[in-house]
């Protein structure tokens, strides 16, 4: 499976110590813009993020640069390289998955017919399968970590995940 990742999702993966969950998610790509993010603050995310990245996180540059110009009028620069990229491995050989968190750029992701999963999704797809022992735990760690999601989507999740908030 092919999957790219935004800087969100790296960041606070890495900061609960799970960014090898991803690994597990598929093959994964991240846009070269992405990890300029990352690299702006040189912390232990930058270092995690730079490990996976000399093994199986790739980094790939968005070629479609007019419709990265017409995303990022809407969304951040990461998000809007995720979903070029995206479209552009659906045109050869399809993405399977975008993760990202901020709903916009997940209402763009889905207008432009990409399948979606964000950080909390992706933990209870580890949790199903037993990749994780709690979801429920890693979501505390990752309000910890200044993390936000709803109640609802929590308990939307962790029921999903096979657990009872």
């Amino acid at each position: 499976m092919k999957v790219i990742v935004n800087t969100g999702p790296l960041l606070f993966l890495s900061k609960i110590n799970r960014l090898p969950i991803l690994q597990k998610f598929g093959n994964i790509v991240v846009p070269k813009g992405v990890i300029s993010e990352i690299n702006i603050k040189q912390d232990i995310v930058a270092t995690s993020v730079t490990k996976a990245l000399s093994g199986w996180l790739k980094v790939k540059t968005v070629k479609d640069k007019a419709l990265l110009n017409v995303l990022t009028k809407e969304l951040d620069g990461g998000e809007a390289e995720v979903i070029c990229l995206a479209l552009e491995q659906k045109a050869d050989q399809k993405a399977d998955w975008v993760i990202l968190d901020d709903q916009d750029a997940r209402r763009f992701a889905h207008r432009y017919g990409l399948n979606v999963i964000g950080t909390l999704g992706l933990l209870a797809w580890a949790k199903k399968r037993g990749f994780i022992k709690s979801f429920l735990t890693e979501v505390e760690k990752l309000r910890t970590a200044g993390f936000y999601a709803t109640v609802t989507l929590i308990e939307k999740l962790s029921e999903e995940a096979g657990e009872n908030s």
